[in-house]
C-alpha cells in the first residue's frame, strides 16, 4: 500500500458501529475507546480527552484551540473527515444529501 497512510484502510470490527468523531454509537466489544483506532484518526486530546472534531470536552486549558497537547489530535480532523465519508454505508450518504438537499 504505497502512498496509503495506515489510517486510510482502517476498517471497525465487525458489528462496530462507534462513530468515532462523536463517540455515539453501538460497539461490538467492551474497550472504552478502540485499541484499534489509527493514530491518525484520534482528534482526542491525549492530556484531558477533549475531542476536537466535536469542541465537546472539559479541557483544563484556557483555549483548546492553542493548547500544545492539542496539535496532534487538530492535524487529524481532515483524516477522520475523509474516512468517515470514505466508510459511510451508501444508505447514509443518501440519507444525509437528501436532508441537506433543497426541497421544492
Amino acid at each position: 500500500m504505497i502512498g496509503v497512510e495506515r489510517w486510510e484502510g482502517f476498517r471497525q470490527c465487525p458489528g462496530c458501529a462507534v462513530d468515532f468523531a462523536t463517540g455515539e454509537g453501538e460497539r461490538s466489544c467492551s474497550w472504552g475507546e478502540c485499541p484499534y483506532l489509527p493514530e491518525g484518526l484520534d482528534v482526542l486530546c491525549p492530556d484531558c480527552r477533549f475531542n476536537f472534531f466535536t469542541m465537546e470536552g472539559n479541557p483544563p486549558c484556557e483555549d483548546p484551540l492553542l493548547c500544545e497537547h492539542g496539535a496532534e489530535p487538530r492535524s487529524h480532523i481532515d483524516n477522520l473527515r475523509r474516512w468517515r465519508e470514505a466508510t459511510r454505508s451508501p444508505e447514509a450518504a443518501r440519507s444525509a444529501e437528501a436532508a441537506g438537499s433543497p426541497t421544492s
